[in-house]
């Protein structure tokens, strides 16, 4: 499972004061009458918290948010110079052009996106038995219609040079498995408020609202009962228990009530052998439903699924009504988005994962990411990467044997700055002038063909997964990888010509984090060459498990929106790759500084304090109850101001350079989880 790293964003009261080519830190808003030594996020962000509003249109404000609007702005710029100027015919860029513009138009949306819905739903009233569910779902999961599970190829965890299908729990409607069963006032509100929208959802697309109610009974019992089988998201974080590669005939005994084989053919992999199977209880409760639940259920879930998906490409009615609940009554959104950040969004998807974005990317960079950049932040990348093969020579809890082990997985790990050397081919893509639900069902088609394409190949090592245009960083645990895409190499987190303090507190420590994913609880199970292979002795790993269990134990301690508990298994991975993140990022700094020899204080701060001072200022975030209640419940990172605290209570580094008493500032040494 890929690891991946979010920020936060910064408001537009500090980037006024930030100039989009330069980093500096907010010295005027630090909160003088709050103790650094006890609440560093507080100290660096009070008043700026204080000052700032979240846009009606966002679930959240902060540094990566300011950062991303800069880049949405740059790249609407330039896919409306596109439109009056268009690219070469069949050109990723066209195509980026041509995605754009069909989102844009609203007429081309209305009755034409509305005759083409009823295809698919005709297709789903033909499912009358469990071999015609295996050939919709076949028809429907090549489009972006998640129903039942999900299909993808990726490198195979246990042989990184092999591509390897896999099939993995899905087609649930909110947020995540455990939503369904909660017990809370506001989880059952949620519940209803999903009832509700269903019901208006099918009322607007059919007009039948007594037909409507009982669909959305249906709907929620054949979730509940998908949501019941599925793993939940912290057993879903260990990458054991996810790797079950069977043959398709282990496949049929297990889940003998699906036709396995058509489903395959179907969609495109008729020669398929071997699979991994990532959840084996999910994929036999499927299979049980697939045989035992009515023909009506499954074509009333198969229509809903089709139409959720496709909901915020087709008129403005069901486009309002999607946002009514996924904007609003989860995130706590106020008012929708402009129409070209909605349409540039959905290209980009949530990670810079989705079918355009690579397109999308190739505008950005010809746009925002010289030469000098790259070179920059390829030199810091070796500085924090140095600072952790000095660590790993000193950690005293640790034997040779694994040490030795560990050296050699830091030396092969690979580093991707800015952009892919090679693009993506889209010629296969069928995007052009049709209304917009056309063409992102047909992106959503050419990325399922291209990747059954891999099916049989050997593993392409130059691929990006995340896209160019993203204020994000990922660590590849499969291809023991660092990728840094030019979209965060941006002021205030990254400025070739700031200082050392400010880069290392800034990108410096998303660099540290990165690395850190090779070591956390989940990638330093995978060796050198990307594989999921023990080369932990027993004993250290029962020691570096040890050390782990604080930082869980640390986590859940912490309180957030409405009292909930922080899930310290569930950010276990990102917890400890933020605290080694900032240590490495500290190191990094120190050896920077005895070669520069600038160790003089600017705005009266050293250089010390202004890297940590750097770092909890790029984590300054604003989160809606309703989103950070998400944050909480569903995601493996922690909200932003935990992300400063939890690293600040372990760093001895820390409690120096503000001259704290580290019985007040510092947890108890034997509680700290010391790893790298």
């Amino acid at each position: 499972m890929t690891s991946r790293f979010c920020r936060g964003a910064l408001a537009a009261s500090l980037l006024a004061l930030v100039p989009a080519t330069q980093a500096a830190l907010d010295v005027a808003g630090l909160a003088k009458d709050v103790n650094a030594c006890t609440d560093l996020y507080g100290y660096a962000n009070r008043q700026w918290l204080q000052d700032t509003a979240i846009p009606d249109d966002r679930a959240s404000w902060g540094t990566g948010t300011a950062i991303a609007k800069r880049n949405e702005e740059l790249l609407r710029t330039a896919l409306e110079e596109g439109m009056q100027n268009l690219p070469p015919a069949g050109s990723a860029q066209r195509k980026a052009v041509d995605f754009y513009a069909s989102g844009m138009d609203t007429n081309l949306i209305g009755v034409t996106s509305l005759m083409r819905l009823w295809d698919f739903q005709t297709r789903a009233g033909s499912v009358t038995t469990p071999e015609s569910l295996a050939v919709r779902l076949a028809f429907f999961h090549p489009a972006g219609m998640r129903a039942g599970f999900q299909f993808s190829v990726q490198p195979d965890p246990k042989d990184s040079a092999s591509y390897l299908a896999k099939i993995e729990q899905d087609g649930l409607g909110l947020p995540d498995r455990d939503y369904y069963f909660r017990d809370d006032d506001r989880s059952k509100k949620i519940r209803e408020a999903y009832r509700g929208h269903i019901e208006r959802m099918f009322i607007l697309f059919e007009n039948k609202p007594e037909l409507a109610k009982k669909n959305a009974a249906t709907i929620l019992d054949m979730e509940t009962a998908l949501a019941k089988a599925s793993m939940t998201a912290v057993e879903v974080r260990d990458d054991e228990k996810t790797y079950n590669k069977m043959t398709l005939e282990q496949l049929e005994a297990l889940g003998s009530g699906f036709p396995w084989r058509t489903y395959f053919k179907e969609l495109g992999a008729p020669k398929l052998e071997t699979l991994n199977v990532a959840q084996p209880e999910f994929m036999k409760a499927f299979a049980e439903m697939a045989a035992k639940r009515t023909s009506d259920e499954w074509r009333v879930y198969l229509r809903w699924t089709m139409l959720r998906a496709v909901a915020p490409t087709l008129p403005a009615d069901f486009e309002q009504e999607s946002f009514a609940f996924n904007s609003t009554e989860l995130l706590g959104i106020k008012a929708p988005p402009s129409r070209s950040r909605k349409v540039i969004d959905m290209m980009n998807g949530r990670y810079g994962d989705a079918p355009m974005a690579q397109a999308l990317g190739q505008i950005y960079v010809e746009k925002a990411f010289p030469a000098s950049s790259k070179a920059r932040a390829l030199e810091l990348v070796q500085n924090v990467q140095g600072a952790l093969g000095a660590r790993l020579k000193q950690v005293d809890w640790m034997s040779e044997a694994t040490r030795t082990k560990a050296i050699e997985k830091l030396s092969a790990m690979r580093v991707k700055i800015g952009y892919p050397d090679t693009w993506r081919d889209y010629t296969d893509a069928k995007i052009e002038v049709a209304p917009f639900m056309v063409n992102w069902v047909e992106a959503n088609r050419f990325e399922h063909r291209r990747q059954l394409a891999r099916l049989g190949k050997p593993v392409d090592r130059g691929d990006w997964w995340m896209a160019p245009q993203m204020v994000n960083a990922y660590y590849d645990p499969n291809l023991n990888e660092i990728v840094f895409p030019a979209g965060i190499l941006q002021p205030p987190m990254f400025d070739a010509k700031a200082d050392d303090p400010l880069n290392y507190g800034g990108i410096g420590t998303v660099i540290g984090h990165e690395i850190t994913h090779g070591f956390d609880d989940s990638g330093r199970k995978y060796d050198a060459q990307g594989n999921l292979k023990d080369w932990w002795t027993a004993e250290d790993a029962k020691r570096y498990e040890e050390r782990a269990q604080r930082m869980v134990k640390q986590f859940d301690a912490y309180v957030g929106v409405e009292g909930l508990h922080l899930n310290g298994a569930l950010t276990l991975g990102e917890n400890v790759s933020d605290l080694g993140g900032v240590k490495l990022a500290y190191l990094a700094l120190q050896s920077a500084l005895a070669k520069s020899k600038k160790m003089a204080k600017v705005d009266d701060l050293t250089p010390d304090q202004r890297f940590f001072l750097a770092y909890a200022q790029a984590w300054r975030r604003l989160d809606r109850p309703e989103r950070e209640r998400l944050i909480i419940q569903t995601d493996g990172h922690s909200p932003a101001r935990f992300r400063v605290r939890g690293p600040s209570e372990n760093l001895p580094e820390f409690a120096k350079a503000f001259s704290c008493d580290a019985a007040k500032t510092l947890r108890p040494e034997a509680d700290r989880p010391n790893i790298w």
